[in-house]
This record gives structure tokens, sequence and C-alpha cells, in this order.
């Protein structure tokens, strides 16, 4: 075989394993996610702003950035401390990447409004403050596709 030959067979080798290297992400793939109670952290970004859940049911946070964020209950709106209204517990998942879950609290009263934050970014964030308002009646959403890994962020 001649070294022009060789060169050319190399190059088409090299090719195809970048080509095959690329075709290899299939663990980043969108994977589509249960009915469920979801928060999705996005671009600085909590969402929704109010989501509405019953007492007791789990609630799954989605960082779909690539820097660690969290979902930390607050006392009051804007406090930017941990802490919780008189009678119940506070949820915190702590910084995190990917996908993290927690339970609210049972036995708080429809309509109670708990406040939260990222303990990591407070104020930086484009939405700083959510909720979640206790709604017994409030139905599990579908949770669409999740990236794991993180899709955007600053």
């Amino acid at each position: 075989m001649s070294s022009r030959s060789m060169l050319g067979t190399s190059v088409l080798v090299a090719a195809s394993l970048l080509m095959a290297g690329c075709g290899d992400s299939a663990s980043s793939a969108a994977t589509p996610l249960p009915p469920g109670y979801y928060i999705s952290i996005s671009n600085m970004s909590f969402s929704p702003l109010n989501l509405e859940a019953p007492a007791g049911a789990t609630i799954t946070v989605l960082n779909q950035e690539t820097m660690a964020h969290s979902v930390t209950q607050q006392a009051a709106a804007g406090a930017f401390l941990p802490g919780a209204p008189a009678g119940s517990t506070p949820f915190d998942t702590g910084l995190f990447t990917g996908k993290k879950t927690f339970v609210l609290p049972a036995g708080l009263a429809d309509g109670t409004v708990l406040h939260y934050f990222c303990t990591s970014h407070t104020s930086l964030m484009i939405t700083p403050n959510g909720t979640i308002t206790i709604r017994a009646a409030a139905a599990p959403v579908d949770g669409g596709p999740y990236t794991p890994g993180g899709a955007g962020g600053y």
C-alpha cells in the first residue's frame, strides 16, 4: 500500500472514530419524566414561580444547569435565610446538580404558601424567590423531557 493510500485510510478511520464519539451521547439525551410535582432551574430562574402541590407531596427539582443550585425554604419572601413558618419543618435540597427530591410537610393547611430561594445565588437569580402553595386538589403534571447534566446557565 502506498503512503498516500495509507494516509487516506488513516483519515477515514480518524473521521469514523470522531463521528462515533459524537453519536455516543445517548447518556445526555432527554428522558421523559412521569407525572409529578416539578420545579425546574434553568438560566438562573425557577419555573414555575408558584407550584401548587398537596401537603406531603414529593417535589422533584430539575437543575438544568451545570452549576449547583438549591431549593431552600425561607420563612419570608426575600429573606434569603433558611427557615419555615411555625409548626413546619423547612425543606432544603442542599446545593446540587442534576435531579433532587424533597417531601413537603404533611398536615399543612390548604392555601399555605412556602417560600424558597437558592442559597448559592440568592438575589443574583433572575427569579430569586419561588413559592409552593399547598392545594389539596393539585394534580400532578407531566414532567416533560429532562436532560441530565445541564442544558443551560451562565
